[in-house]
């Protein structure tokens, strides 16, 4: 997800968060009798409120107020359901005379495939997606009880290496996660 969506996510769980604060401290009001709250009750509760239902552009009103509420529903919906995957990446080696383009999906499908072959390694997830503006790439191995940490971690660190030295100039980001099953896996 990127930062902006983030922030309008934040910014209309906010909104609605104070909106339904508002209105239970309103209805808190109403049960003690509390006079602003019994104020604002009197200033809502005119006859024209009540005979809304009767006039002619209510029903035309709830259409839109449905429509448009479907519309909205529907684009947050899709905006946070937006998967933000990075399928290849360009070269700085790239020039006029041809653009270089690198599947991260396929290098880390290769790195799991090497990392799967180390003894005490259950499995190995991949994934490249686009964090913060940046193609991120996670390697997840899931190794068994017992594993050698320390060979563990310094093959990691000798993936990283091959990985760097076969992407020299391509701006991504590695995370390599290590997790280790319990005894009864």
């Amino acid at each position: 997800m990127n930062r902006r969506i983030n922030y309008f996510n934040r910014l209309v769980v906010l909104a609605v968060g104070l909106l339904i604060l508002a209105g239970g401290s309103w209805a808190v009001g109403l049960f003690l009798d509390l006079p602003p709250a019994q104020r604002l009750a009197d200033f809502i509760d005119f006859p024209d409120w009540r005979t809304a239902p009767e006039q002619p552009w209510f029903d035309l009103l709830l259409a839109g107020v449905l429509v448009l509420s479907a519309v909205l529903g529907g684009w947050l919906i899709a905006l946070n359901l937006r998967r933000y995957r990075v399928s290849r990446v360009t070269s700085p080696a790239s020039d006029a005379a041809g653009t270089i383009e690198l599947n991260l999906a396929t290098l880390a499908g290769a790195i799991a495939r090497e990392l799967e072959e180390h003894p005490r390694v259950d499995s190995v997830l991949h994934s490249v997606t686009r964090y913060r503006n940046r193609p991120t790439m996670t390697i997840t191995v899931r190794a068994r009880p017992g594993a050698d940490i320390p060979a563990l971690r310094d093959t990691l660190e000798r993936v990283e290496r091959e990985f760097r030295a076969a992407t020299p100039g391509i701006t991504v980001t590695t995370e390599y996660r290590l997790h280790l099953l319990s005894l009864d896996h």
